[in-house]
Formats: C-alpha cells, structure tokens, sequence
C-alpha cells in the first residue's frame, strides 16, 4: 500500500453545533494514563479526498453540473456525504437535485474507495505501536459498511477494537454518542482517553464528550483553526502520535 502525501489544510466550514465545554487540558507525557485513542479515518488515518473528489464529479457530470476541485472537497467534507452532495447541488444552483445527486455519489464512491483511499505516511506503523498498549477506535461519519470494509482492506482489523458509524451509534459527529459507544460499554473514562483528528468537527466531538483532543495538521484543516476550535495540541500527522504520548514532543507550533 503506497502512503498518501500529508498535504496543509484548508480554511474551515461550519459544521452542525454542540454543547461544547472549555478546552480540556491533558499534559503529555500521558501514556501511563491513557487507555484508548478513538481515531477519525478521512483526513486522518487515510488520503480520502482524491477519491471523493472523483466520485462527486461522476455524479456531478451525470446530474448536468459543474464539477468541484478537491480544495472545494476538503473544505466541504467532514458532516457526511449528505451534506458534502448537499453543499455541491447548492454550488451547482440546482438543490433540489441533491437526492439523486446523493444516490449517483454513493455508486460512484462504493466502487472506487477500497482503491482510492491510501493511509497517509508512517500510519500503520504508528497505529501497531500504540495498539500494544491502547484500546484503538474509529469514529467516523463516513457510512459504517464502508468504513468497516476499508479497515479490513487496509489490513487494520485486527487493530482497532471497535470502528463506530452514525449507523452503530445513533448519530452523527459531533454528537459524542460515538465517543460513549466506545468508552461506555468497556468502563474507560473520558479522562482516560484521546479523539484524534483534523477537522473542527472530531474537536467538538472529544469535548462534547469530555474528552481531550489531539488534531492532526495533514488533513482538511489548518493547526491554526484546530487549536482556535478547542484541540489540546495539533501534530503533523498521526505518526507523530507514538513520540507525543511518550515525551510531549512533535507538536505544530
């Protein structure tokens, strides 16, 4: 598997509002106190946004509308397909095609995204050295059939102890039902665990759920507008992740 190139972020877009508590502050080092790291997957474990683009522009061309650029795709992503299909019907001047333009995405995307989604570098060596001590999880909006299948296309099943969706858990970030759909049912408390990862909405998430918030600067959002939003730090990118927890070092300035 050929690792994707950690690209900068992009400038935010608003996504759906939570409660959300002040920052939570976690002082690394913190492995001895830290159980479980709940992960998003697009942007964060993986180079998701090439494939979406490309889908989106299939279903995009079929509808009769202009295509997006990935830019456009990063700063849209993150709420679910339906309000990334939502936001492109919207840019086309045609909303109300947004349904079909949805069901023409989903095909387009079921067939290319096992191909079209390459982690980024250093991820699954980062991913087997945390697991030797870390409950692993991931919580994605991304619809749970497909993010399940690309775990175990990536060869991560055996990793990760739980993968949530909006359909397992009820709700969509940054609803922190996901959050409690892996801590709850195991006893882990939100002092003892970490969220990770790039967009504003996995940071509304961890803090909703009281739980602190390590961003990641290699997906849709900037270090700037991931610490703006709440995150206790922001590194690199998820290789970072294994250092930080050991000595409090690799963060973005």
């Amino acid at each position: 598997m050929v690792a994707a190139p950690c690209r900068r972020a992009r400038p935010p877009n608003p996504v759906p509002m939570v409660h959300i508590p002040p920052r939570i502050p976690y002082p690394s080092p913190m492995a001895p106190r830290t159980r479980a790291i709940l992960l998003d997957m697009d942007g964060t474990l993986v180079d998701s946004f090439p494939g979406i683009t490309e889908a989106l522009n299939r279903a995009l061309e079929r509808e009769g509308l202009p295509p997006v650029d990935a830019e456009w795709v990063r700063e849209h992503v993150g709420r679910g397909s339906p309000a990334l299909v939502a936001d492109a019907a919207r840019r086309g001047g045609a909303p109300e095609r947004a349904e079909a333009l949805l069901e023409g995405f989903r095909e387009a995307y079921g067939a290319i995204f096992l191909a079209s989604s390459p982690p980024f570098p250093g991820v699954e060596e980062a991913l087997r050295e945390l697991a030797r001590d870390h409950l692993l999880a991931v919580i994605s909006n991304k619809p749970l059939d497909w993010t399940l299948r690309l775990v175990e296309h990536l060869g991560w099943g055996e990793l990760f102890s739980a993968v949530e969706g909006p359909e397992s858990a009820g709700a969509r970030k940054p609803d922190p039902a996901m959050v409690r759909a892996v801590l709850d049912p195991r006893g882990i408390g939100p002092g003892e665990a970490l969220v990770v990862g790039d967009m504003e909405v996995d940071v509304e998430t961890g803090r909703a759920a009281g739980v602190p918030v390590v961003g990641v600067a290699c997906g849709a959002r900037s270090p700037e507008v991931l610490l703006a939003a709440g995150a206790t730090v922001v590194l690199p990118d998820v290789a970072a992740l294994p250092g930080w927890l050991r000595d409090g070092r690799g963060g973005v300035p």
